[in-house]
């Protein structure tokens, strides 16, 4: 048995480091590769959320396999970290090739490439996001403290993403001059930025050691495992506060430049503004950490929910004479609201393996890091496709050679209308789904105590408070799951 370490501060950065390709590449992405397509490449929009949305599809395969793979794992260096290790190469290689297409001038060559890149960025994400999704598990004990972990995890992830979304612009210059060299540069810089941390990561965290036990062999056994995490009344409601909250942020992320180009017409605003919203969720985090430890983990999605629901109204009705300040207002609202929903889908996650281990005995963490990131993936491509079947369906035209052309008056619409009204009601889906989350701070507190009795005595815990917890968060009868049966 190896001795326990210590959770300390430098750990947690440590751990956090792991976070920087998955924060700053999807706010960077999020934010630019959709006018990347559409303005500098001059691919149709609906062709280039096709591209996104194609890779998204892929990774319903390499995120679950991914996890079942992680879960097998057997290596001196643990089952997770070994990943970060040698993941951070294909990782930096994919992502510098999303920005250049060595000239390629057929519009339908262009898709080509471009799928065929995001699908191999997207596989390298996996091989690296998966496992350090399940690391947590593996590394620290108890609600309180991995709370703590994540908290450091979403300061780290957030600094990554307002550096990601920020500092583009100082590399690419002056819109007007900007060449597709330019976006190579920044690719490069980037992936550098991306894969590094990993490496660090890798060093400075651990896995303690956890019980071998028998899995399935063959494909059966791995979609067998895999599908078992859904017979799971928390998990669920827990996909439903990540993938509609996600969505809701991505969408909004995915038209910014359009809103503030075509709409707002203050396109030299985009890189202010993004900053603006990230700073804003970076500055939120203490209180998120507090509000958390004091009442739950999902506790933010009544307080800090809302406060999106009135910015998205405001913008809708925002017109380019308004003022500054109330942009200003509108990004800072904007962070808040992010910055929840993320923060609280990332802090619940850790917890999920323990409602599995109430259902089946087994925490399975990698299979929950692969459904975690396939839905963070699947979340960001559904909604940069959504975008550009939106903007294509109102008459969206894209730009040639990056020269900005005037829209119609339903192209500016649907411009409003997905910047605004999608994410609103999405939103809304999110918080109905939280007001019904059934894993809270008292109830994770009762489902471990079910779970070590059964671990210790070999039997079920006879305490009907706890049985009742056990039944409502597994959503199952106690006799029919792990932790109630002899």
């Amino acid at each position: 048995m190896q001795p326990q370490k210590k959770y300390t501060f430098t750990s947690k950065i440590g751990y956090g480091l792991g976070d920087v390709a998955n924060g700053g590449a999807f706010a960077l992405l999020g934010l630019l590769y959709l006018n990347f397509l559409v303005s500098v490449e001059g691919m149709n929009p609906a062709l280039a959320g096709l591209v996104v949305m194609i890779a998204r599809v892929w990774d319903a395969f390499t995120d679950p396999l991914m996890g079942v793979i992680s879960d097998r794992t057997r290596s001196r260096f643990g089952r997770r970290r070994v990943y970060l290790l040698f993941g951070s190469i294909p990782l930096f290689i994919s992502f510098v090739l999303l920005w250049y297409s060595f000239g390629i001038v057929d519009p339908i060559g262009k898709f080509i490439y471009y799928t065929i890149m995001y699908m191999l960025f997207s596989t390298a994400i996996a091989i690296t996001a998966v496992p350090y999704n399940a690391l947590l598990p593996d590394m620290v004990e108890g609600y309180k403290e991995r709370t703590g972990y994540i908290t450091v995890r979403m300061l780290v992830s957030n600094i990554a993403a307002t550096i990601a979304v920020t500092t583009p612009a100082l590399i690419l210059g002056a819109e007007a001059y900007r060449r597709t060299s330019d976006f190579l540069r920044m690719g490069i810089i980037f992936g550098l930025f991306f894969a590094i941390p990993l490496v660090l990561c890798f060093f400075m965290t651990w896995e303690n050691p956890q019980p071998q036990k028998q899995v399935r062999p063959g494909l059966r056994g791995i979609i067998t495992e895999f599908m078992s995490s859904f017979n799971n009344r928390a998990f669920r409601q827990y996909l439903g506060i990540f993938v509609f909250g996600q969505v809701a942020t991505d969408i909004g992320t995915a038209v910014t430049a359009f809103w503030l180009t075509d709409v707002m017409l203050r396109s030299d605003f985009l890189m202010i503004a993004s900053g603006i919203v990230m700073i804003s969720a970076l500055s939120m985090l203490p209180i998120n950490n507090w509000l958390s430890k004091k009442h739950g983990k999902h506790y933010l999605i009544f307080i800090m929910l809302p406060v999106r629901v009135l910015v998205l109204v405001v913008a809708f009705f925002m017109m380019s004479e308004s003022s500054l300040i109330l942009l200003i207002l509108i990004c800072l609202g904007t962070g808040v609201g992010a910055g929840s929903i993320s923060y609280v889908s990332w802090v619940l996650l850790p917890d999920m393996p323990d409602t599995n281990e109430l259902i089946h005995g087994a925490r399975n963490a990698g299979v929950f890091g692969a459904i975690a990131t396939f839905a963070r993936n699947f979340t960001s491509g559904i909604s940069i496709f959504l975008v550009g079947l939106m903007l294509n369906l109102f008459g969206y035209v894209e730009s040639t050679a990056g020269v900005i052309i005037d829209q119609t008056p339903l192209a500016l619409t649907g411009v409003r209308i997905t910047f605004s009204l999608i994410p609103l009601v999405l939103t809304l889906i999110t918080i109905f789904i939280g007001i019904r989350f059934v894993l809270t701070k008292t109830g994770h507190k009762q489902i471990r105590q079910a779970i070590d009795y059964k671990i210790e005595n070999g039997k079920p815990i006879q305490d009907q408070q706890i049985i009742a917890a056990c039944e409502n968060i597994s959503g199952h009868s106690f006799s029919e799951i792990w932790a109630g049966r002899d």
